[in-house]
């Protein structure tokens, strides 16, 4: 079987750039710095998910945030959810 496509540590969509500052093994948790073409920055913590269809790891879509994604305005928000793991909030 084929190995699974990783996520790119660094990429560029629709003007915005987004660069993986970190990932957790144990929490199977990434983190992504995203950048916006004005200068703003977000960011971005998700549960690591694979897409059995395509054998890769996705990264999430605007409907996976507030499930198993989340936007934080400041690193140290973010930093807490990839060491302790994502969870749905309630």
């Amino acid at each position: 079987m084929e190995a699974i496509k990783e996520l790119k540590k660094e990429f560029i969509k629709n003007k915005e750039r987004f660069i993986q500052i970190g990932y957790n093994p144990q929490t199977e948790v990434y983190l992504y710095k995203r950048i916006f073409p004005g200068g703003a920055i977000v960011y971005e913590v998700f549960k690591r998910k694979i897409n059995k269809r395509f054998n890769c790891v996705s990264y999430p879509g605007n409907n996976a945030f507030g499930y198993w994604a989340l936007t934080f305005p400041k690193y140290e928000q973010a930093r807490y959810y990839l060491d302790n793991g994502v969870i749905k909030p309630s």
